[in-house]
């Protein structure tokens, strides 16, 4: 399940944004729309997924993975392709509300409940090892689908992605994917049942009463940020690296110094949430990703822009480990699709916000840098906040 889940998260590149950071100048240049324009569609595909995702987290836990990621992986794999035909920027709006609903939220959202379900004393291992390894092909993807437009332009780019899409996740999703190990007659974490055994499970929260914790609210909030300058950054990557000197090849290779940040935070902080205090781990999530956004404006050709990179990687694997991790061990795997669902649609809100913000202050200040201060000191804050905030036990 690890392995067939980490394949369908890593095969959502279409709909994330480091994978349609490439498709950016091609389709500005194409579609003859600004840069605020196509900023602001895809903020508004963006919140649209956002909107949507709880009910979706519900219907997952309602349905299954199995015919989720069958019902979805179709539907997004349909969208992908059909990005290739937009014409202008309206048509453009609806390919990113598509791509974003059904990519960034919806089929990462089965793939990480995927993993969840079938463990529980190994289950930030698990989660770590699905994550890390799902973003090492994320972060590849700009590179990759760059040398596909170049090779084939960005429409037919769009419609390869889409049956790539298609030819992965359906058979997987028919022919590999069980929802829960008590359909094979098996315990979580690959233990077998024993009659002679009672197994007492923790009692899991509902969604009303998970959101009513402050540490719910607390890690959504380093999820936004997180969201918001990581997507911001990544959106308008080869503008704001052309600012500091940077060519294209070169912002380009700021992702795989990213890759690897993301990896190794990915996986230590995912092994780490089965073995210390949460808020730690949190607050370390925090000064990273204020980090970040401040490496950003003084990024310079050579060593500096890899920092940058690496440290940016490093604020995405921990943010999603925290995430993939905490949640089902706060509040139970019974409602856990719906409760992620809840925390994600927080994210996806703010890698709606994250690229037009940059844009827009960039468009009155002629610069990214006070923009990206604003979040960086809001980092900060997060993780104070973090380090106090008490951790949700089951009554």
């Amino acid at each position: 399940m690890v392995l067939w889940c980490t394949i369908v998260r890593a095969v959502t590149a279409p709909g994330q944004t480091i994978g349609v950071s490439a498709f950016i100048d091609p389709m500005i240049e194409s579609l003859n729309v600004s840069r605020s324009a196509i900023s602001t569609a895809y903020l508004v595909g963006t919140l649209s997924g956002a909107i949507a995702l709880p009910a979706i987290g519900r219907w997952i836990d309602r349905v299954g993975i199995r015919h989720a990621m069958t019902v979805v992986g179709f539907l997004f794999a349909c969208v992908v392709a059909l990005t290739g035909t937009v014409q202008n920027i309206a048509m453009l709006t609806l390919a990113f509300v598509g791509l974003r609903t059904l990519g960034q939220g919806s089929l990462t959202l089965v793939g990480a409940t995927g993993v969840t379900v079938w463990f529980d004393r190994k289950r930030g291992l698990a989660l770590a090892v699905s994550a890390t390894v799902s973003i090492s092909f994320l972060s590849m993807a700009p590179i990759t689908f760059g040398a596909l437009i170049d090779a084939v332009d960005w429409r037919w780019a769009w419609v390869i992605l889409g049956v790539g899409v298609a030819v992965i996740v359906l058979p997987i999703a028919r022919f590999a994917i069980v929802d829960r190990p008590e359909d094979l007659g098996q315990l979580a974490d690959g233990d077998r049942f024993d009659p002679n055994i009672i197994v007492v499970r923790q009692r899991s929260f509902t969604v009303s009463e998970a959101i009513r914790t402050p540490a719910f609210w607390t890690l959504g909030a380093l999820a936004f940020l997180m969201g918001g300058l990581v997507t911001g950054l990544t959106f308008h990557n080869t503008d704001i690296m052309a600012g500091q000197g940077l060519t294209e090849e070169e912002a380009a290779a700021v992702f795989i110094p990213q890759m690897i940040g993301s990896i190794t935070s990915g996986f230590i902080v995912g092994w780490l949430t089965d073995r210390m205090a949460p808020r730690f781990l949190m607050v370390c999530a925090g000064l990273t990703i204020s980090l970040s956004a401040v490496l950003a404006t003084t990024a310079s050709p050579g060593t500096a822009a890899m920092v940058y990179g690496f440290v940016t990687g490093t604020a995405i694997g921990s943010v999603s480990a925290l995430g993939g991790a905490l949640y089902p061990k706060w509040y139970g795997v019974e409602h856990v699709a719906s409760i992620k669902a809840m925390a994600t649609s927080v994210a996806v809100a703010a890698s709606a916000i994250g690229p037009l913000a940059l844009s827009v202050g960039n468009d009155v200040a002629d610069s990214y840098e006070p923009v990206l201060m604003g979040g960086a000191a809001l980092g900060l804050i997060a993780a104070t906040v973090a380090l106090f905030a008490p951790t949700p036990t089951p009554d």
